[in-house]
């Protein structure tokens, strides 16, 4: 009887016996590549081998798998091409910015005049030495500029606009239909002075109600802008007269054609230089041209011909969840302008380059948008205005602050030495036109003769140029900003690079928990042990 018992009673091994034993017995049962000779009774030497065989492969895997990771926190957000075309009609027409390089009407002030009497010495009267004054903000500087007016006052924009050149538009046609050119085209204050643009939207649509209007630039009347935003485009009950105004269809017969006319009289060689015409800027329309920086030229006499490539970016949803410093870009409302209500990232290197020459100079130029309570700058803070806007560039390159020039002026919103960085990124659905131009001879005097039967028009007397612009295909590729890797790409990029090197699965992961919990305690419940039965 009690040799019978001491058969039956359970021989408790000791601990590391128990672990040795269960480690085996799981090698046995994974599906973990290799596992299984480690819980084989073999040599020490096939059981190193292994070891080490398996060492060098996870340590391949972790290398791996840190590659995966750190490529994703570097660049979690990535451009590639969209699946599908998108038609032209989704998108507007650009709108067209023309700043003729002639400034004023030569009847009313002749700039040249000026230049000779300055260059001569002469005195000057006290009203030319004030219009002098204003043009010399809007003329590249000669160097015999000694005027040393800081301000200016408002009665600046109503004298250039007295005594700009005549309206340069003499025939317009858009999409197959003439137009009056005055319906299509209205003047706008930019760095080259007075423009007329194209298909932009109405300065309420664009500025805040702070920032201080003159006349009616950039007045679109009861043209309604609310047909269209960037992000949404044309809703779907939009007819085909919308608003901003769109293609249609592709090619030279659905095109802006423009006869630009310029009076020989007016041409002035000492304002901008040499080079007579006009200059061309296509833009988004939210977005305040800058034609100094950015256009093509028409010159004088010849026929330009712009075939637009539209270039848009479309940006997933789902990259929204990122830092906007990861994606590079920003969605609608997620930064907010002073003076603009859209936000773009050349509107916003507008309105930085405005508050740094504020900040600079304690004005700003005649161009930039501002409050009630901003100077304007006069031709004796030109050379501020210059240094303004290249120590800025230089700053932003280098992303630091030269130390600011000690203002004699009224300052700006920034204080103890520091000016915030301008942070303009791009939105992150964005649109831009690229154009590839031609151009050739216009013999528009035997245009004229055949197709009048009173010539009335003095052909020695003025210069005639024709633009035509049209898009160059009838659909385009869009591209698109999206993650990187979402989570079920993480997922198998992760999964992928266990499977490959250990042949790990979510299965071997059950294994594993199975073994630490559920068969720990099963074994208890049956044996009385957690090891399982005596081996």
């Amino acid at each position: 009887m009690d040799d019978d018992a001491k058969e039956c009673q359970y021989e408790d091994p000791t601990f590391f016996k128990s672990v040795r034993n269960y480690f085996r017995e799981y090698c046995q049962c994974t599906s973990i590549h290799g596992f299984r000779y480690f819980g084989e009774k073999r040599s020490y030497i096939e059981r190193a081998w292994w070891f080490i065989v398996f060492s060098l492969v996870l340590a391949g895997c972790v290398i791996a798998i840190r590659e995966v990771y750190e490529k994703w926190i570097r660049s979690p957000v990535i451009v590639s091409f969209a699946t599908k075309e998108t038609p032209i009609y989704s998108i507007p027409f650009p709108a067209v910015t023309i700043c003729p390089e002639s400034k004023t009407s030569q009847a009313l002030y002749n700039h040249t005049a000026m230049f000779r009497k300055k260059l001569m010495m002469e005195e000057l009267t006290k009203e030319e030495q004030r219009i002098s004054d204003y043009m010399g903000l809007i003329c590249t500087n000669d160097g015999y500029e000694d005027s040393d007016v800081y301000y200016f006052s408002d009665d600046f924009y109503n004298t250039i606009d007295e005594f700009k050149c005549t309206f340069p538009f003499f025939y317009c046609a858009y999409m197959r239909k003439v137009v009056d050119c005055s319906e299509l085209f209205i003047p706008v204050i930019t760095d080259e002075g007075i423009c007329y643009t194209f298909n932009m939207l109405d300065r309420t649509e664009i500025y805040r109600d702070r920032v201080v209007q003159h006349s009616d630039f950039l007045s679109m009347g009861n043209t309604s802008a609310n047909e269209w935003n960037l992000d949404d485009g044309y809703g779907p009950d939009i007819g085909l007269d919308a608003y901003p105004r769109r293609a249609l269809l592709a090619g030279a017969d659905n095109s802006l054609t423009i006869f630009l006319l310029s009076n020989r009289s007016d041409l002035d060689y000492t304002c901008k230089g040499a080079l007579q015409g006009f200059r061309v800027t296509l833009h988004t329309p939210m977005r305040i041209p800058r034609p100094s920086q950015q256009y093509f030229r028409v010159p004088l006499n010849q026929e330009v011909l712009a075939a637009i490539r539209p270039d848009m970016i479309l940006t997933s949803t789902s990259v929204k969840m990122y830092n906007p410093k990861k994606r590079e870009c920003y969605f609608p409302q997620e930064k907010t302008l002073k003076y603009f209500k859209i936000y773009t990232s050349m509107n916003c290197k507008l309105e930085c380059l405005t508050n740094y020459t504020l900040y600079y100079c304690g004005c700003v130029n005649y161009f930039m948008p501002r409050d009630n309570d901003t100077y304007l700058c006069g031709i004796g803070a030109a050379e501020c205005m210059k240094e303004a806007a290249e120590t800025l560039q230089i700053r932003d390159l280098h992303r630091e602050i030269d130390k600011p020039r000690v203002n004699k002026t009224k300052g700006g919103d920034f204080e103890d030495g520091y000016f915030p960085d301008c942070d303009c990124m791009p939105i992150c659905t964005d649109l831009t036109y690229h154009a590839e131009i031609t151009q050739s001879d216009w013999p528009w005097q035997e245009f004229i003769k055949a197709r009048t039967v009173n010539d009335t028009m003095a052909e020695d007397e003025v210069n005639l140029s024709r633009l035509t612009l049209y898009f160059k295909s009838s659909r385009f590729i869009t591209s698109q900003r999206h993650e990187l890797y979402g989570p079920t790409d993480f997922l198998a990029n992760f999964g992928g690079l266990l499977g490959l090197f250990t042949g790990f699965s979510i299965l071997s992961l059950m294994e594993a928990i199975y073994f630490l919990t559920v068969r720990i305690c099963c074994n208890t419940r049956l044996y009385g042990y957690w090891a399982g039965p005596a081996k």
